[in-house]
């Protein structure tokens, strides 16, 4: 009974509250609160925003894709198209099957991935290499690597008749 008794008061006291910051607003001029509209807040760039932590890296930024995709120096140059024959095959892809000695020259013989001998001769050329020695039960062949910075690694391969 105590809450009815002042609950008439308490209504009014707020009725009061409420009618003051109209009365001095329209008193001072400005605007009420009915008029005002909500500023919109501008967008904040994030990318420009960067880490910056001495020698130590961003956690927030994958290292994947930072890698660079760009081209290295030390890829190996296209060779292009191959041409038929023997001097269209790959070192790897050919096979020793026979060796043949004359007075002054020697004779190796190959076999080819179309299966078919090709007979060669020292500094006679295949298609990364060439013939550099002829021995009695193998050949020793140089292998050339064009790099695109302008470098050729060689390596020398021996294909023997007979495995040890």
């Amino acid at each position: 009974m105590n809450i009815c008794r002042h609950l008439p008061t308490l209504a009014a006291q707020c009725l009061v509250l409420l009618a003051v910051p109209r009365l001095q607003a329209e008193s001072a001029g400005t605007v009420t609160t009915t008029e005002i509209k909500p500023k919109a807040e501008a967008a904040v760039l994030y990318s420009s925003v960067r880490y910056q932590s001495e020698n130590r890296r961003d956690p927030f930024l994958n290292p994947t894709l930072l890698e660079k995709k760009g081209d290295t120096p030390d890829e190996e140059v296209s060779r292009g198209q191959p041409p038929p024959g023997i001097s269209g095959m790959f070192i790897a892809q050919v096979g020793l099957i026979g060796v043949s000695f004359r007075d002054d020259s020697s004779t190796a013989v190959f076999q080819g991935p179309d299966h078919r001998a090709y007979f060669l001769q020292k500094g006679d050329r295949l298609f990364d290499g060439y013939l550099k020695e002829v021995g009695s039960d193998f050949v020793s062949l140089v292998r050339e690597t064009r790099l695109k910075s302008g470098k050729v690694v060689t390596q020398e391969v021996t294909k023997r008749l007979r495995t040890p």
